[in-house]
């Protein structure tokens, strides 16, 4: 096997993509020895780095309701001014990973964060942070504002890792020869009409436009330090889609898996 290092994107509830272009990954005869990941593809990292079978993270992307674990809650919004604590999130990704830390792990790991405290970016990794469960780790990096409560780690104040870096192929490690990818998801362009609006159909393009923002930039960086960016096109599926039917999951795996898989033939 030949090893790789991995950059996962953010991606919401698109990330059955981003199993996909692990499978193809795996049957190009690669083996990951690092995973950086923002937000959705921060939960797909973890899962990855504790070396969860292909087979199983498949059918977790492509089964798995998402409702419960975002628990929306008029109370909580009263009280901490977001919809959900985020609590029913941490059990499940701290249940899926044990509660495995960061130094107990056989595999490099960087997970984005982004601190509003210092308006920063915050990485969790190996080195950085190795007394921390990857599960808390994935769950800063996946905390979109209004929809979850902030992780708070020690003085920083943690959200969604898209607002600085929704493409962390820059901070892959550099310089050993080793070969390093990012899979970007991207979305087709569709326009919202006026008489089309509401808060519910809104929400979903004021995410993809936040994470957008400094993308470009970090991609561009990668790019310039040998990173080879995979952009897989996930079409008209919604990042913030909880409800996804099983067809359009199966969809974004099977265009993760094709997107990835020409990319490294072509190498």
């Amino acid at each position: 096997m030949k090893p790789i290092r991995v950059a996962l994107s953010g991606s919401g509830f698109l990330l059955p993509a981003h199993v996909g272009a692990l499978h193809a990954v795996a049957d190009a005869g690669y083996e990951p020895v690092e995973y950086a990941g923002t937000s959705g593809g921060s939960i797909v990292a973890i899962l990855a780095a504790t070396h969860m079978p292909l087979d199983v993270m498949k059918s977790i992307a492509l089964t798995l309701d998402w409702a419960p674990l975002m628990s929306f809650s008029l109370l909580n919004f009263v009280r901490a001014k977001s919809l959900s604590s985020g609590a029913a999130l941490l059990d499940f990704l701290t249940q899926k990973t044990h509660g495995i830390e960061f130094k107990q792990l056989d595999v490099s790991l960087k997970v984005m964060a982004s601190n509003i405290g210092t308006k920063e970016p915050f990485i969790f990794s190996n080195s950085l942070t190795p007394d921390t469960p990857i599960a808390l780790a994935a769950r800063a990096s996946a905390c979109i504002p209004g929809i979850y409560d902030p992780v708070i780690f020690d003085q920083a104040i943690l959200f969604d890792g898209g607002m600085v870096n929704n493409m962390p192929s820059d901070i892959l490690t550099n310089g050993d020869g080793v070969l390093r990818i990012g899979v970007d998801l991207s979305s087709d362009e569709s326009i919202l009409l006026p008489e089309d609006y509401s808060l519910v159909k809104a929400l979903p393009r004021f995410i993809d436009m936040l994470l957008s923002s400094s993308e470009d930039a970090h991609i561009s960086d990668g790019e310039a330090s040998g990173v080879k960016i995979i952009r897989v096109n996930t079409g008209t599926a919604e990042s913030l889609d909880k409800t996804m039917p099983y067809a359009e999951r199966k969809q974004l795996f099977d265009v993760g898996y094709r997107s990835t898989a020409a990319a490294l033939e072509a190498l």
